[in-house]
């Protein structure tokens, strides 16, 4: 066959004849051939087309519906191309010897724009494509030196090292107890978990003896800069563990803490002190960081210390202490080329400068956070935390909930318990009125115990998703617990306000409006309904108006 069918993957699909005339193809067949002309040797099995392309139809449907549609498409191919599809009773194949395919990726995204309504196995597959694209292409670039590969060994550079040493069981006729080796290894999973830590693998920390072992040993043979021990006693069904924090480098301890729980609740997989362990160790560390950050040059500083500062003094409604955030992470970045977890929280500094309202141009903010989230994914493409933030930008600053959701999904595909992901799908779930599946999302997300400065923020986008589900009384004590860690955050201030107006107590309500006025001299509701993704929600009138009432100025 001298002319070939061409087929262009970038870009808008598209199918074309010899003579350079394009075939006028409906959407199914559009996909058969992207499947076909995807496939290795061309070759694809008819139960594969028919649960991609029919997933909704019976299997006798489905098959006609596949019979039909390749006798559609030879017709469509005319006489002289007609044979470049064939079939038998398990397969279809194209022949790609006689289909040029057009794969220049500089067109556009794979299939760009292209969606079959209601399959959602074939809109999974064409996920994927592009997902496998977009990696291939980045260590394509990485191999060519156009960009440095950033394996997952190399994101945990940033995090602290942490090691958690087997715990002692002190108990009379127990010493083979397996109690505290199922416990410190239940707190490995706990801070891994919280993605504060970069966790010594458990097996390899129960090669040092914890009788004996110097926190300095640990430091040097296992690059653990913190060091958990402990011990544990048991006392009928409750047991008490005592936990010791060490900088490990300087043999000091620095944290030390005791926790009592009944044995039942260790057992179902339940912990609430294994949970509270790993958020106080987070507190702790990122607290340390701050704090030498405060006296020594940042240049003296190792990565994981700049980090952990940046982070804490993000949470701050200081504008002062704010901004030493972004000055921490300029510092980071020129150590740090192209790091994406490095590129991604400067990313969010621009965001929460949007959110407490130190912004002074919201439109140049989420001009720059994109940048930066762009150049994470380039050097991580399913990193999921720059997922999660370029879903926070399409959400909180462009109100583009349907682009957020799918971040978000593409996040928690890399990593389901990336819990910022999970609050901030349930938030965005809230504003598209999916109040009961953001209400589940934002507790889950909570459950995972995010690193200590942000707790804040998780209570309080949780009392949001409450207050849109009209749990008013849950809205404000999420609320008062943000506030407690965090008094002047202003969504937090905005839902507690509505909820309280909801609930009838006006007189508490406008208590809290002249607390958030304090902090947002400049609020309004023309401001609080151009520039927040809750006023585009369905019940954003009705918060409007909440707002209004107690006391927001027009």
């Amino acid at each position: 066959m001298k002319n070939k069918l061409r087929i262009r993957h970038f870009g808008a699909f598209g199918v074309f004849l010899p003579n350079g005339g394009s075939l006028p193809l409906g959407s199914k067949h559009q996909a058969l051939l992207a499947l076909l002309s995807t496939a290795e040797g061309g070759v694809r099995t008819r139960a594969f087309l028919e649960r991609t392309l029919w997933g909704l139809a019976q299997p006798e449907q489905a098959k006609a519906s596949l019979r039909t549609a390749l006798s559609t498409l030879r017709r469509h191919l005319g006489r002289d191309l007609a044979g470049l599809l064939s079939a038998n009773r398990e397969r279809v194949i194209l022949d790609l010897a006689n289909v040029e395919v057009d794969a220049d990726p500089s067109k556009g995204d794979f299939m760009e724009g292209f969606e079959l309504p209601h399959e959602t196995t074939f809109a999974v597959w064409l996920e994927q494509q592009r997902n496998d694209l977009f990696r291939a292409d980045a260590r394509n670039r990485a191999a060519t030196g156009m960009l440095r590969d950033y394996s997952r060994a190399v994101l945990d550079s940033l995090s602290p090292p942490i090691a958690v040493l087997p715990f002692v069981h002190r108990a009379t006729g127990e010493a083979k107890s397996p109690l505290g080796a199922l416990l410190s290894e239940e707190l490995v999973r706990h801070l891994s978990r919280s993605h504060a830590f970069c966790v010594t693998s458990y097996l390899a920390s129960r090669q040092f003896d914890p009788h004996q072992v110097r926190p300095s040993e640990v430091y040097s043979v296992a690059g653990a800069n913190y060091l958990v021990s402990g011990t544990v006693n048991v006392t009928g069904q409750t047991y008490r563990l005592q936990v010791d924090l060490h900088d490990a480098e300087r043999e000091r301890v620095i944290w030390s803490r005791d926790f009592t729980e009944t044995l039942s609740v260790l057992t179902n997989g339940n912990s609430s002190a294994l949970r509270e362990v790993t958020a106080q160790i987070g507190w702790t560390v990122v607290g340390e960081s701050v704090r030498l950050v405060g006296f020594r040059p940042l240049s003296k500083h190792d990565s994981h210390t700049l980090l952990m500062a940046a982070i804490a003094l993000m949470q701050d409604m200081q504008m002062s202490q704010f901004n030493q955030a972004q000055d921490i992470l300029a510092v980071l970045l020129e150590r740090e080329v192209q790091h994406p977890v490095a590129l991604t929280w400067m990313a969010m500094w621009h965001v929460m400068r949007v959110q407490k309202g130190f912004s002074t141009d919201r439109q140049l903010d989420a001009h720059l956070a994109n940048q930066l989230v762009a150049a994470a994914l380039a050097q991580d493409p399913s990193f999921s935390l720059a997922l999660t933030v370029r879903g926070l930008i399409a959400s909180h600053l462009m109100f583009r909930f349907d682009l957020a959701q799918d971040s978000y999904d593409l996040a928690l595909k890399d990593n389901p318990n990336e819990a910022l992901a999970l609050l901030l799908k349930g938030t965005t779930l809230a504003y598209q009125d999916k109040p009961e599946d953001a209400v589940q999302l934002t507790d889950a997300a909570r459950r995972l115990s995010p690193l200590g400065p942000q707790r804040y923020y998780f209570d309080s986008l949780s009392a949001t998703t409450n207050l849109g589900a009209q749990n008013y009384e849950r809205a404000v004590r999420l609320a008062d617990r943000s506030l407690q860690a965090n008094p002047t955050f202003p969504a937090t201030l905005r839902a507690k306000a509505i909820a309280l107006q909801a609930m009838g107590q006006q007189s508490d309500a406008r208590d809290v409006v002249k607390s958030l006025m304090a902090v947002q001299p400049e609020f309004s509701i023309s401001l609080y309904e151009k520039e927040h993704a809750a006023a585009s929600a369905p019940f954003g009138k009705d918060w409007s108006q909440a707002l209004k009432t107690a006391g927001v100025p027009a």
